[in-house]
């Protein structure tokens, strides 16, 4: 009992790292209103480790009681090593036979069944696949087949090519142990019922390859070889055709493999497998490669011509710009007179650069070391009865410009950045200076931001660094999560390995920490099938500050 309790406290110790990151991601969705994510994801993942370890591990159970069943009988006597080795394997396997498949198909079963948890996402788009109505010019397949069905058919054909190959060893290394290889034989070396189980396992590989190559047909269309992207010249007449042809190969291989069944030695698989190979080199590679040289290289304007009207095409459709209309707009020059009158024309011309002043940005209205302006990004205000082009920066918490570097500096006193600095992009001062513009906000507390790290406790009896010119007014997102228990102090404090977040007597009940606070990391957390723009951007819209990241 003592061993046991042990082991529990042990095992306890060496998972609560594990188990404190897994409460914590779960209290984390659920701050924001999203456990349907978690659970969501979390239900995908176990499906699919479930279901790919169960099925090479009943697969590989058949296999080994397959080769069994098809076992010759034992050796009367030893008079060879590997008749020993037969003959010791039968004598320690004859009552645990069973237990021994069950051990080994399981352990087989988990190995490689539990990555495939990693494909949760593609599994979701293959579940949820929709159409998009649009088609590819090359196979006239829905745009929504390479989205939603591809993917996941590549990982799954890879997969069992894999899983046949581990099967194919283990298959092989029982019939062994069973006597029915024998390597060191001078004849009958491969008995003629360990010879019909591994062509069948050959000719379904040689099936598995042949399905892979119908696949990367597919791939041409996302081909990167050429002046643009998706299938160009040498992909669709040379790339294509080689792996039609590997396809047929394949096949065939797959048929002598049967066939072979019925014959003596392995005479014509292996000829088939020497002939697939020489093919996959020369017509696989080497011919596509002379073809993209030789013949496209030189001529490129002429070659790849219409697979750039096709590639421009699928652009416009992809960003729903196919029904744009071009019109002409007349340019005339401005004329002195013009600018005698009034200097409206030129209203707005940009005299701002955003990667050269962002600097000066922060020089003039960062007010501190502990805020910093990290990016400037083009935006249109509504600036004295007009809309005008301005550069606008958020003024983010600098983690690295906090001073006093405590505990509680770090995490409970400073743990926001403070509105937005603004300036038209057309105006500068007498001295070319950029002329700033007070924006009102409500709330200038940013809690999150572009990139920002770390956490924060809020809520707590340590007073926040206030806003300047503002109001002390503590947090009031309500998207945290609450330290509202031990339990839940303890979780955070083993998932951030600090002591302090259980120890502090600054933290209440009602206190809550916020982290995962890099605005782009939220949103993938959220919704991981989005692709998202590296440069989120700051608004200010119906006197709230808000960040807006294009996806």
């Amino acid at each position: 009992m003592l061993a046991v309790v042990l082991g529990g406290v042990v095992a306890l110790f060496l998972s609560a790292r594990t188990l404190a990151s897994f409460y914590v991601d779960l209290m984390w969705f659920d701050g924001v209103g999203r456990t349907d994510v978690f659970w969501g994801v979390l239900a995908a993942k176990v499906q699919l480790a479930v279901v790919f370890s169960l099925f090479l591990a009943a697969l590989c159970f058949a296999m080994m009681a397959l080769a069994d069943r098809l076992a010759p009988p034992p050796p009367v006597s030893s008079n060879t090593p590997e008749e020993q080795i037969t003959l010791r394997y039968q004598s320690i396997t004859r009552r645990r036979r069973l237990l021994m498949r069950v051990v080994v198909s399981l352990v087989v079963g988990l190995m490689a069944g539990l990555p495939a948890a990693g494909q949760w996402e593609n599994w979701l788009l293959f579940r949820h696949q929709r159409e998009f109505g649009v088609a590819d010019p090359q196979f006239d397949a829905d745009v929504g087949f390479y989205v939603f069905r591809l993917p996941f058919l590549q990982f799954l054909v890879g997969w069992l090519f894999a899983a046949t190959i581990l099967l194919l060893i283990i298959t092989a290394a029982v019939h062994y142990l069973n006597g029915g290889i024998r390597v060191q034989a001078s004849t009958n070396r491969l008995a003629s019922s360990t010879k019909v189980h591994l062509s069948v396992l050959f000719a379904a590989l040689a099936l598995l390859n042949a399905a892979r190559y119908w696949l990367q047909r597919f791939e041409l269309t996302t081909s990167t070889r050429g002046v643009v992207q998706g299938a160009t010249y040498t992909d669709v007449n040379a790339q294509l055709p080689a792996l039609n042809l590997l396809i047929l190969v394949s096949l065939a291989v797959a048929l002598l493999f049967l066939v072979n069944l019925r014959r003596r030695g392995w005479r014509l698989p292996v000829l088939a497998v020497g002939l697939w190979a020489v093919v996959a080199l020369v017509a696989g590679t080497v011919y596509p490669a002379v073809i993209q040289r030789f013949v496209v290289q030189p001529n490129v304007s002429t070659r790849e011509l219409p697979y750039i009207g096709d590639n421009l095409v699928a652009t416009a459709a992809a960003f729903g710009l196919g029904d744009v209309a071009i019109e002409s707009i007349p340019v005339r020059p401005i004329t002195t007179d013009e600018l005698e009158q009034g200097a409206e024309p030129l209203t707005d011309v940009r005299l701002l650069e955003p990667v050269e002043l962002r600097d000066r940005f922060a020089l003039d209205q960062g007010l501190s070391s502990f805020y910093s302006v990290r990016d400037l990004d083009v935006d249109r205000y509504e600036l004295d009865g007009r809309v005008r082009q301005v550069m606008i920066g958020a003024r983010e918490l600098n983690l690295a410009g906090i001073p006093n570097n405590t505990w509680v500096s770090r995490h409970l006193l400073y743990t926001h950045g403070c509105g937005v600095v603004l300036a038209p992009a057309s105006q500068v001062t007498d001295d070319g200076r950029p002329a700033y513009v007070d924006i009102e906000i409500d709330r200038p507390q940013l809690y999150v931001g572009d990139q920002l790290g770390g956490y924060s406790v809020v809520g707590t009896d340590q007073r926040e660094q206030p806003c300047p010119g503002t109001a002390d007014e503590p947090y009031a997102g309500g998207t945290g999560v609450e330290l509202s228990s031990a339990l839940r102090r303890v979780a955070f404090a083993v998932h951030f390995g600090e002591f302090n977040l259980f120890g502090s007597n600054l933290i209440r009940p009602d206190s809550e920490i916020l982290f995962v606070r890099d605005v782009r990391e939220r949103i993938a957390k959220l919704a991981p099938f989005l692709h998202l723009d590296s440069d989120p951007y700051p608004v200010v819209y119906d006197r709230r500050l808000v960040w807006v990241v294009d996806a």
